[in-house]
This record gives C-alpha cells, sequence and structure tokens, in this order.
C-alpha cells in the first residue's frame, strides 16, 4: 500500500464583532474572523493538507475567494465537497491529527464538537479524527489573541479498483 500524507495550514486575524468559527462550532469569543468565508482556519487547514496528500493544489486552488459561491460560505462545507473529491480521485482518507493555537479563548471544551463535525465532514469514525488546541502561552499574534492558526496533517491511501 502506498501511503502518502498532506500538511496544511492556516492563519487568520482576529477582529471585534465576527464570528469565531472553528471545526464548524460557533466559539463563544469578542474576536472573530473577518473573511470572505467563515474563516475557519481549521477547515482551512484540513482542505489544504488532504489536497497536499493527492498533489492536488491547495484551498485556493479548488475554492478561489473571487469566487461569488463562498462568499460567507461555511468553511465545513467545503471540507464535506473536498473529501468527496478525495475519494473522486481515487483516495480514501485513513486519519488526520490537527491542532489549533489561540491563546486568551479556551478551546478545550469545544474540542468535542469540532470533532465530530469534522468526522462526519469527512465521513470518518471519530476515532480517526484529533483536534488538539494550543494557547501558545502569550507569544506571537496566536498568544496574543490578536491571530488564530490551525496545522493539519492526514494520511490518505490509493484505493485500487481491480
Amino acid at each position: 500500500m502506498r501511503l502518502r500524507t498532506g500538511l496544511g495550514h492556516d492563519i487568520h486575524r482576529l477582529v471585534e464583532n465576527c464570528d469565531l468559527v472553528l471545526g464548524g462550532v460557533l466559539v463563544p469569543a469578542p474576536v472573530g474572523f473577518s473573511t470572505h468565508s467563515d474563516g475557519d482556519v481549521l477547515c482551512h487547514a484540513l482542505i489544504d493538507a488532504l489536497a497536499g496528500a493527492i498533489a492536488d493544489g491547495d484551498l485556493g486552488t479548488h475554492f478561489p475567494e473571487d469566487d461569488p459561491e463562498a462568499e460567507d460560505a461555511r468553511s465545513l462545507d467545503f471540507v464535506r465537497e473536498f473529501a468527496a473529491y478525495v475519494r473522486g480521485a481515487g483516495y480514501e482518507i485513513e486519519n488526520i491529527d490537527a491542532f489549533v493555537v489561540l491563546g486568551p479563548v479556551k478551546l478545550r471544551p469545544h474540542i468535542p464538537a469540532m470533532r465530530t463535525n469534522v468526522a462526519e465532514a469527512l465521513g470518518l469514525d471519530e476515532s480517526r479524527v484529533s483536534i488538539k488546541a494550543r494557547s501558545n502561552d502569550g507569544l506571537g499574534p496566536e498568544g496574543e489573541g490578536t491571530a488564530c492558526a490551525a496545522w493539519a496533517t492526514v494520511l490518505v491511501y490509493p484505493v485500487d479498483d481491480g
């Protein structure tokens, strides 16, 4: 079996009076993302990781910012759509591992819901979806609460048609 890995990363600036959506979960916070879609950095990192694993572009290749269809879109829907695309390209998703970095907002209570959402969107059992959170100990824009970042890795394998 030829396993393939992918690595994804995304970061967005945080601003007041916007929603903070991570893994499809609306996280109560005084800041959020002011972006084209809902700005869900976790979902964006997952798509980049999946695209990298099959060597097929990145988030912007498949969901360009200038696409009017993507305006205010749910990034979790992008994940669902891209997981189907990966399968259509002849691969199965084995597992994902991700973490979100955001200092002042406590994410741990929301991780179970994020895992459920991401697993459902990817068509995986939750046991194959790992999501963690880090505070960055007050360091950098994520630790200071002016930005939120996510990293994701995925493992995929080709499906044998014959």
